[in-house]
């Protein structure tokens, strides 16, 4: 018998899907021999019927003895198995001495556990401890926890490599970090389904790229036929929703109303499938046939699916990706191949797969080979996949049921690199600027990854599709907030999980980060409002990348007096290291090119060091945070340093990318509205332009024409007194303002503004360079007032002479 193994979101063992359908078995008046479990013919009925019941697991609380795991065998159920040690909730007083000694307990008693199971095929997983209640964790100290519930893992794996750890937590301590474990276990107990449903989606994104457990689910029947009768309903929808939002599995609490805690029986409580004499409730037959219930039975009917798979020389990873998707077994699956002009063997590879459709074109870019695929789809829903990338066995069912409202227009899942990808893979997976989803919420999305993503066809004709200018990247960006504009949602599905291959190696990553950065210059040129100054994308979301932890520190809801129900995480922060990469890499880089300035005056070389110094810190961060893979047992540090190198030279290839792209790409832009002439000049740098049409048109219009030309504009919030902020030059911005008098006319001027900090710090670092270095000192001078000078003639003469240019190009060149 092969052991279960962790396969993305869900189980798997010998290469196939493992259904986790468990319940929970205990804890037992104690036996002669100590353990906490009924005699073996005991156990043999029970387990009898589990199997009956179409179990696959059972869920013990203290470690399973030798006759629990062999009957387990003969009856085909894994078990997930606890290990039970007095934790905290058990002391009276603060001393640090106690705490320490349970931490020492806990330790002993797991290192008993896992090397007493060590090797057992049976054992699906052990349970490092069970629900340590949130004031307990209040008291203790959470770091205090979570660091323990980190050695546990590592005692477990030093006894057994291949061993599977988890922990019991509950929503009240939810915030407890937990990502040393395998996979996540929860015990949930929520008795609205709507907020059942929601929280699933959350535990989810506390997971990440793990497998969410359920280790308690159930409700007390109460000793009465109408109680039992809700107690069967209830568990019903309870392990339908679970399987519909991609629950790894769920454990029923409990197979018996028997039950003891300590050395005595517990009285009063009804949470068992079967009462203490064994006699089945009505809850019994309605879990076993949830447990029968495959995911493809959730509905009656599905949504026909187009899976386009769009590849261009992509011999080395189609047959890969045709293997996964033309076996999946969703009803009413169309698989198409759109060789977008490959020289290589791509077309003879995808003939190879009698499933696939194969759609030959000429060499035209991502886009276009995108459009080609959805116009050619014979699926209402059209899913896209990428070559390089494979479908988990139940992908296309989960991104269907992302489609949970009609409001939906589009889902998409995380993507996450094989296990099995080389090292230098696995270091590009842990670097910034991968293909990675934008979350507003647990389960809508601002941007979905176009290598894992789904949406309406009516949609896709409704937005026109991909923009074909974008050829190699940034349609994806392009098209969720095309579909945002126009007041769709677009669902996120936390199972609907592709595995993903990234690009091995420092220059092919390069070189792909500087492409994405001339694509992100195509999408600013055509979104200008959704980026900031800096030229970087203003997400409205926040980006999920589970390879790459959060930047933040997490901030937690806990309630009065600590005591909400569910302590919420929220991630706060984290936005100022990601500026210190994005925009202080890029500034270190000229400053440590200037270090032969120090031969002039050694105080020229103070900038060059600061640079220095701040580019070791952050490599520094970089390495610390960096997760190297659970498999790399040597050279973690040197994972560390290649993840680091990857973060400090992504953003100035990023950079390169889209500033050489700049001009380009608004070259490339649609026609704009044009701007209403012929203009005239009015005193004080003022335009004058016919009204023939609302203020805010022209003004949205004129906005337009600047943009076109170059300058970059950021759109008003509505909160602000001017119609848009214009970037002038370095020191100087500008406040377009219009008006709509006198009547007939649109005035539209711009009046210049000090960007007072800048300005303040250029002419403080002139003064300081005068005392070492006057000549040096002078140019810096000359610059300032350059550059004070070009953004004040901008505003006055440059501008106008744009909207001039502007009104006159769409007026036979007529201006006065």
């Amino acid at each position: 018998m092969a052991r279960v193994r962790v396969d993305g979101k869900q189980f798997a063992v010998g290469g196939q899907r493992f259904a986790f359908r468990g319940v929970t078995y205990g804890t037992f008046r104690p036996r002669g021999d100590g353990e906490r479990f009924p005699e073996l013919d005991r156990m043999k009925q029970d387990f009898v019927a589990m199997r009956d019941a179409s179990f696959s697991v059972v869920r013990t609380y203290t470690t399973p003895p030798e006759d629990l795991l062999a009957l387990a065998a003969d009856w085909d159920l894994r078990v997930l198995a606890g290990a039970f040690w007095l934790d905290w909730r058990y002391l009276v007083g603060a001393s640090r001495r106690a705490v320490r000694g349970v931490a020492h307990e806990a330790r002993r008693e797991v290192r008993r556990a896992a090397r007493r199971l060590a090797g057992c095929e049976q054992v699906l997983g052990l349970v490092l401890g069970n629900e340590v209640p949130a004031d307990v964790v209040r008291w203790t100290g959470t770091r205090t926890i979570a660091s323990l519930l980190d050695e546990l893992c590592e005692v477990v794996r030093e006894e057994d490599p291949e061993a599977l750890a988890t922990y019991a937590n509950y929503p009240t301590a939810e915030y407890v970090p937990l990502d040393s474990l395998d996979f996540l276990t929860f015990n949930v107990f929520l008795e609205a389904k709507e907020d059942f449903r929601a929280y699933l989606t959350r535990l989810h994104t506390l997971a990440g790229n793990r497998p969410l457990v359920l280790g308690e689910i159930g409700l007390d029947a109460g000793g009465t036929e109408d109680g039992e009768r809700r107690q069967a309903e209830f568990l019903d929808w309870q392990l339908a929703t679970a399987m519909e939002r991609g629950v790894a599995g769920a454990c029923v609490f409990s197979w018996t109303d028997e039950w003891w805690v300590g050395d005595a029986a517990v009285e009063g409580w009804h949470f068992g499938l079967t009462r203490a004499d064994r006699s089945p409730r009505p809850a019994l037959d309605v879990v076993a046939g949830r447990n029968r219930t495959e995911l493809a039975e959730l509905r009656h009917t599905w949504e026909p699916l187009s899976v386009v798979i769009c590849a261009y020389n992509a011999a080395e990873t189609l047959d890969e990706c045709l293997v996964h998707a033309c076996a999946l077994d969703y009803p009413h699956l169309e698989i198409l191949v759109v060789d977008d002009g490959s020289t290589d063997a791509t077309a003879e590879i995808a003939r190879r797969h009698p499933r696939a459709r194969l759609l030959q074109i000429e060499h035209a870019g991502l886009s276009v080979a995108r459009n080609e695929g959805f116009r050619a789809a014979r699926g209402k829903i059209v899913a896209y996949l990428d070559s390089d990338a494979y479908p988990s066995p139940e992908w296309p069912y989960y991104l269907v049921l992302g489609f949970d409202r009609r409001t939906v227009g589009g889902v998409g899942g995380p993507n996450v690199p094989p296990l099995d990808d080389p090292l230098g893979a696995q270091v590009v997976a842990r670097a910034p600027g991968g293909p990675v989803h934008v979350l507003l919420s647990d389960d809508r999305a601002e941007h979905v990854p176009g290598c894992n993503m789904a949406f309406w066809r009516h949609l896709l004709e409704e937005v026109g599709g991909f923009d074909p200018v974008y050829t190699s990247a940034g349609d994806d960006v392009d098209l969720c907030w095309k579909v945002l504009d126009r007041r769709w949602e677009i669902g996120f599905h936390p199972a609907a999980l592709v595995w993903h291959h990234r690009r091995p190696g420092l220059r092919r990553y390069l070189r792909q980060q500087r492409g994405y950065g001339r694509a992100e210059a195509l999408v600013e040129a055509r979104h200008p409002d959704r980026f900031g100054p800096t030229g970087t994308a203003r997400w409205r979301g926040r980006i999920y990348d589970s390879l790459v932890p959060s930047r933040g520190r997490a901030r937690i809801y806990r309630g009065l007096y600590g005591t909400a129900a569910y302590q919420s995480v929220y991630r706060a922060g984290g936005y100022g290291i990601d500026l210190a990469h994005q925009l202080g890499v890029p500034v270190a880089v000229p400053l440590l090119l200037s270090a032969p300035l120090a031969l002039v005056h050694p105080l020229l070389g103070v900038a060059p060091v600061l640079a220095l110094v701040g580019l070791a810190v952050l490599a520094a961060a970089d390495m610390a945070r960096a997760r190297p893979p659970r498999q790399l047992r040597d050279r973690r540090l040197g994972f560390r340093l290649r993840v680091a190198v990857h973060h400090l030279l992504q953003p100035l290839v990023r950079t390169w990318g889209r500033r050489r792209a700049g001009t380009l790409a608004r070259r490339q832009l649609p026609p704009p509205t044009p701007l209403p002439g012929p203009a005239s000049r009015a005193p004080g740098g003022t335009v004058l332009l016919p009204a023939d049409g609302p203020r805010a048109g022209v003004a949205a219009a004129i906005v337009g024409a600047l943009r076109r030309r170059g300058l970059r504009v950021s759109a008003p919030t509505g909160w602000e007194d001017h119609d848009a902020r214009l970037t002038l030059s370095t020191l100087v911005a500008g406040d377009l303002l219009t008006s709509n008098h006198p009547p007939g006319t649109v005035q539209a001027c711009v009046r210049p503004r000090l960007r007072l900090v800048r300005t303040a710090a250029a002419l403080g670092a002139g003064l300081l360079l005068g005392l070492v270095a006057p000549l040096l000192a002078a140019a810096v001078q000359v610059l300032v007032w350059t550059d004070l000078g070009r953004g004040w003639w901008r505003a006055r003469r440059g501008v106008p002479r744009m909207l001039q240019a502007a009104a006159g190009a769409h007026h036979g060149g007529q201006t006065s």
